[in-house]
């Protein structure tokens, strides 16, 4: 009779409050001898979860979009008011469908930021995004929340000085 063994792996990847996740299960029938050296079974387990792990690995650079490198990210990030034209109301890829409203809690967490640092989350939408703050979409409303914590003094976030 054959001995079972079942491994599994998971990943998930979160940016701009958006997660995606990859899992992947092996399933392999191993001689049952193995059960009686202990080392051997070891390696062949660690076999398995290796190719699992690569198997992962690929489908997780598949299903992500091409990053931004890290270089240029930080550089983009750098400058906490950017002149950008405002960014479409359509997801990427001409799909035609209208992209995620951004959630109750993107909402109140610019309505906080900007209460903490004086600012109007309208005029700073129109201002930042070139869009009413009221239509914002996901991505948008994380830009915008990203853009205020820059602004933002260290000092007055969570109300204490880090």
């Amino acid at each position: 009779m054959p001995l079972s063994i079942n491994v599994g792996l998971s990943r998930k990847a979160s940016r701009d409050y958006q997660s995606s996740g990859v899992s992947i299960n092996v399933t392999a029938e191993l001689d049952q001898s193995l059960l009686a050296r202990p080392a051997e079974l070891q390696q062949a387990i660690g076999d398995l979860y290796s190719q699992a792990q690569s198997a992962l690995d690929r489908q997780t650079q598949q299903a992500e979009p091409a990053a931004v490198p890290q270089a240029a990210d930080a550089a983009r990030r750098a400058v906490p008011r950017p002149a950008s034209p405002a960014l479409p109301g359509a997801i990427p890829g001409g799909n035609g469908r209208a992209a995620p409203a951004m959630t109750a809690s993107q909402r109140r967490a610019v309505e906080a930021i900007c209460q903490r640092i004086g600012l109007d989350p309208d005029a700073e939408a129109r201002e930042q995004l070139g869009v009413e703050f009221a239509g914002l979409s996901l991505r948008q409303a994380s830009r915008l929340i990203d853009l205020l914590k820059q602004v933002e003094p260290a000092e007055g976030r969570n109300g204490g000085a880090r």
